[in-house]
């Protein structure tokens, strides 16, 4: 059984060290009141907030390596408690300069980048400082192959459905989904896991930066698209379910018999330019 705990939080917009020292208190609450907790994930740009200008990105993107701050410490947690941390955070390019990123890394217990992701369909004004991503790859993890998605991303199908036939056992979602949209995030999540038999975990934050302010909805979403968990109100807290990876394959052999009755020959229209 995979223990899971999403985190609804409000970053300070801009504020590197606040945000980190709150996401390191959320992590200790958790541990603390559940001590078996295998999983801990959180928003997406968690470390920056999300209506930074271009040149704030800049100073407080990251690169994902050892050496960056947040990876730095949020790894000595990983180790210390024995889990497993997600979150978003604005990534610097390890080989070129001015070239950044909306991304979310995954850390082991061991402390390891287990892998990371780059949003392949940044929205609105995030096109005017970061690159989309170019690569959908679902990689391993001691509970599971797992697949990472951004916000915008949940709203093309296609991209969970690679993860799927990837072998993922498991989708997680980190996101800055804004007001009035909530219906529309609640929609999302469960069609995602419902198309795909699979879990899905989803934390989203709260609060304002300066146009935009957002609703929380953090969920946990069963692999029938049913909602095992979720916070729907504008608040920090912490979401937890257990989960038991393993019902995706027994639910694909009976009724939910999707990828045995796909045909992919007809499906050339997708890879075709709109």
């Amino acid at each position: 059984m995979l223990d899971v705990s999403c985190v609804q939080m409000k970053p300070k917009l801009g504020d590197f060290q606040v945000n980190l020292s709150r996401m390191e208190q959320f992590v200790r609450e958790i541990v603390l009141a559940r001590p078996d907790t295998n999983l801990i994930v959180f928003p997406e740009l968690i470390t920056s907030g999300y209506e930074n200008t271009k040149e704030e990105f800049a100073k407080l993107a990251e690169k994902i390596d050892l050496s960056s701050d947040s990876i730095n410490r949020m790894s000595a947690l990983c180790v210390a408690h024995k889990l497993n941390i997600v979150y978003g955070l604005p990534e610097a390019a390890p080989d070129i300069s001015a070239l950044y990123y909306n991304s979310m890394v995954m850390l082991g217990e061991d402390g390891s980048i287990l892998g990371s992701y780059r949003k392949v369909h940044p929205f609105d004004t995030e096109k005017v400082w970061c690159r989309p991503g170019n690569e959908i790859k679902a990689f391993d993890t001691p509970f599971g192959r797992v697949g990472m998605m951004i916000c915008w991303d949940a709203a093309f199908p296609e991209i969970s459905r690679i993860y799927a036939l990837q072998g993922a056992e498991l989708l997680i979602v980190s996101t800055n989904w804004e007001n009035p949209y909530s219906e529309d995030w609640d929609l999302l999540t469960r069609a995602r896991a419902f198309d795909n038999t699979l879990h899905l975990i989803s934390a989203n934050r709260i609060g304002r930066d300066k146009e935009l302010s957002f609703f929380g909805h953090s969920n946990i979403i069963s692999p029938v698209g049913k909602v095992i968990t979720s916070l729907d109100e504008e608040a920090e807290g912490i979401i937890h379910a257990k989960l038991d990876l393993s019902t995706t394959a027994q639910l694909r052999e009976e009724y939910y018999t999707f990828f045995k009755d796909r045909q992919p020959w007809c499906y050339k229209e997708l890879t075709k330019e709109y």
